[in-house]
């Protein structure tokens, strides 16, 4: 099963969106999105929902089916 973080990036990358982007679009800062981005920090469900929001992705699609 692929760590949640890499995921994310997987799907951030592949629709060619920024870090920064996502960051502006949950109200954060770029250090914020850095440490999801890394595994360094663990994002809590309405985290995880407000960067489904900013990639305009279903929430579970962070997660293996």
């Amino acid at each position: 099963m692929k760590p949640v973080y890499l995921k994310i990036e997987e799907i951030r990358e592949r629709k060619g969106v920024t870090k920064t982007h996502i960051s502006k679009k949950c109200d954060k800062t770029v250090a914020w999105y850095h440490g999801i981005s890394t595994g360094k920090r663990v994002p809590n469900v309405e985290s995880l929902q407000m960067i489904a929001d900013a990639l305009e992705v279903d929430i579970r699609d962070f997660f293996d089916q």
